[in-house]
């Protein structure tokens, strides 16, 4: 198959090529780098707050669901199995760096400091955790909820191009979007009370 037409197939048929050509090609694996790269930094950035950190955490990111994908199942879409890997990486880097007694906090201001999110997201409780807890909080939420999160507040995309992508009508899409709210929100509630995870 020409490499053109790779970037006409679905995520999944793309899964699917890789699977069974495996290391002999690696072109359709590629194309999913491609077309998923941009997202996936932009989560990355959005938990670490900083450019090269989040290039770093993409290349792991990529390389985990490389090694991963025989594994892949299909039960959800490619972006969602994606979205998770992302998270737990992110997640995981900064537990690794708050556990560091060498990396004592470059100044605790810095570290306590809000993480940028993103203009979408609800005042009420923008701003009001740090990174790690951010990280811990969206993993609490169901992978529709995380998706429509990234799609509106993460990508800034329209409504429109939210339903679009989800495949369900506008309106859902902003009750989705306002329920996964609501839910990271709950989340964030229950990491500051001290309940931890479900």
């Amino acid at each position: 198959m020409a490499e053109a037409d790779l970037t006409e197939l679905t995520d999944q048929a793309l899964v699917d090529l890789c699977k069974k050509r495996g290391a002999k090609d690696d072109r359709p694996f590629e194309e999913l780098v491609k077309r998923h790269q941009a997202a996936v930094w932009r989560v990355c950035y959005y938990f670490m707050g900083d450019a090269l950190d989040a290039e770093d955490i993409v290349q792991d990111v990529f390389f985990k669901a490389h090694r991963g994908l025989p594994e892949f199942e299909g039960r959800a879409s490619f972006r969602t199995w994606l979205n998770q890997i992302t998270i737990n990486t992110c997640k995981n880097e900064l537990r690794m760096r708050s556990r560091r007694p060498a990396v004592v906090e470059e100044e605790l201001g810095d570290v306590r400091e809000p993480i940028e999110m993103a203009e979408g997201l609800d005042q009420r409780w923008q701003g009001m955790t740090g990174r790690e807890e951010l990280a811990l909080a969206l993993e609490m939420l169901q992978p529709d909820q995380f998706t429509a999160l990234q799609l509106r507040d993460v990508e800034s995309r329209s409504y429109a191009e939210v339903a679009q992508m989800l495949g369900i009508s506008q309106s859902a899409a902003k009750m989705r979007v306002q329920r996964a709210r609501l839910a990271l929100r709950g989340a964030l509630q229950r990491l500051r009370d001290g309940g931890g995870m479900p």
